[in-house]
């Protein structure tokens, strides 16, 4: 298990020395810049990460995979798809890179050039997102073409001057990359939740659930469709807690569909620490984090039978 000194030293890795390439247009055609006289790799090892781009931009020029209006004129590098490093971090400079250091998402380039494009060295693996996929479901939203999609993102807490940590295999996630400012990390940290017990309806990986254990939370009930999800949500769990989280009754996992929770069929230890001692629904504060394209009405009806307050976030 990767440990949180191995994630911070990481992301310090990302810093460029003061002899590293610095970043170039994203926008102005890769025929139009002026790259004659730059060079790959700084004298540290590392890559500028859009030199490593476009080391992309030639392999996917060389299967003439590219995408509809895009030629080899006016290919730029923003028409290569969303490279995210492996810790994801709101850097104040562009990243440097080292070996396997960068996922690729990628919408149409096809496995034998995804096959090619991790052989450049910062590349640990392509992912693809179809735009055409519509699912209730992160698990069946992206598809790993080839490689390892493993990675994390930090999101810092600013109330409690610390960070969570979430890692995931991004194939099976939804997107969230960290920003300066978080909207959804926000609006949890605003909450007071000392002793509360808390339910992260659609938790994915844990990032907000795990946000309301540092605030305080009495217990939190993480449950999600996504199985491969709460794998990875365990995983992190152990890594901002420690193992001693599973300890006390702090946390309980749940694979279901929300629509289909029902606390009163649940066996007892689970139900430890939410119902009062007239039996009578106790938990307090319910999450309700949708992908854009659902319509939250149901779901908020399903939320407020099982919660006294319900957060839409």
């Amino acid at each position: 298990m990767i440990s949180r000194g191995e994630i911070i030293q990481k992301i310090k890795s990302y810093k460029p020395c003061d002899d590293c390439n610095t970043p170039i247009s994203k926008t102005i055609p890769i025929k139009k810049l002026n790259l004659n006289e730059r060079k790959r790799n700084c004298n540290c090892g590392r890559a500028q990460i859009d030199d490593v781009m476009l080391d992309v931009a030639n392999v996917i020029m060389d299967y003439n995979e590219l995408p509809d209006g895009v030629n080899g004129d006016n290919i730029a590098l923003k028409d290569l798809g969303m490279p995210m490093i492996e810790a994801g971090y709101p850097l104040k400079y562009a990243p440097v890179l080292s070996k396997n250091d960068l996922v690729l998402l990628n919408n149409y380039v096809s496995k034998d050039c995804a096959n090619e494009i991790i052989k450049i060295p910062e590349v640990k693996s392509v992912i693809s997102n179809s735009k055409e996929k519509k699912a209730n479901n992160s698990e069946n939203l992206n598809e790993l073409l080839v490689g390892d999609d493993f990675r994390c993102d930090i999101f810092t807490l600013k109330s409690l001057s610390t960070c969570v940590i979430a890692c995931k295999n991004q194939s099976k996630l939804h997107i969230e990359f960290p920003r300066p400012f978080n909207p959804k990390i926000n609006k949890i940290e605003r909450l007071n939740l000392k002793d509360k017990v808390v339910l992260d309806g659609f938790c994915g990986c844990g990032t907000l659930g795990m946000v309301a254990l540092k605030k305080g939370a009495k217990k939190v009930i993480f449950s999600d469709i996504n199985k491969i999800a709460l794998y990875d949500l365990e995983y992190n769990l152990k890594i901002n807690f420690g193992e001693e989280i599973f300890e006390n009754n702090k946390v309980e996992i749940i694979h279901s569909d929300f629509m289909d929770l029902n606390f009163n069929n649940m066996p007892s230890d689970i139900l430890l620490g939410i119902n009062d001692i007239n039996g009578s629904n106790s938990i307090d504060i319910c999450f309700v984090d949708l992908f854009p394209n659902m319509a939250p009405e149901k779901f908020l009806e399903k939320a407020k039978k099982l919660s006294k307050d319900v957060i839409l976030i």
